[in-house]
């Protein structure tokens, strides 16, 4: 009986891949193992593909361990840990059943290829794109309306500006997370 359960378990580890997600480096379309075939899940040509797929990141991969979900909404799919999003929710949304992982060397959101993503809507025209009203103007799209005060602390005048806030370090674009003493706090810039 004991010689049984150890031919099992040898069979069950000779069958085990050496690294998990070791496949996931591979071309789409190709997966060895038995693993379904990885299809990206987000066309180039999509709306939402900047952002779901964190282009302004660097994404590059050689396997799933590389490759992180991010944003509020979890939409981001990029190399790193938690990159951030926009915090609002889009129009679109990536299926459940999709996954964030690597395939030809690149972080990006992938399916067995049963899965479909929603057309984005068309895209706003730039009147439409505004962000929300911040005192006097109105911020620029992706931008909030950040309050604070400043060295008096709150026994002094309550300012606001537009801006991204970055309280994890970390932005998108290529801008850096910068802070601002007596002011907005971290703020990409």
């Amino acid at each position: 009986m004991l010689r049984a359960i150890v031919v099992v378990v040898l069979a069950a580890v000779a069958a085990t891949p050496a690294c998990k997600g070791s496949e996931s480096a591979l071309p789409a379309g190709e997966v060895g193992g038995g693993e379904p075939s990885r299809v990206p899940l987000v066309p180039k040509d999509h709306a939402l593909y900047a952002r779901f797929e964190g282009t302004a990141f660097e994404n590059a991969c050689s396997d799933d361990a590389a490759c992180s979900k991010g944003g509020c909404s979890s939409e981001v799919c990029a190399s790193g840990d938690q990159p951030p999003g926009t915090c609002d929710v889009p129009e679109v949304q990536i299926p459940a059943a999709a996954n964030c992982g690597c395939v030809a060397g690149e972080c990006v959101w992938w399916s067995d290829g049963s899965l479909t993503l929603a057309a984005a809507a068309e895209k706003p025209t730039p009147a439409e794109q505004a962000g929300p009203r911040c005192g006097d103007v109105t911020c620029a799209a992706g931008e909030t309306c950040i309050e604070y005060y400043g060295i008096a602390g709150p026994r002094g005048p309550k300012f606001q500006t537009c801006g991204i806030p970055c309280p994890h370090g970390k932005c998108a674009d290529g801008k850096k997370c910068i802070t601002i003493a007596d002011g907005p706090g971290p703020v990409c810039q």
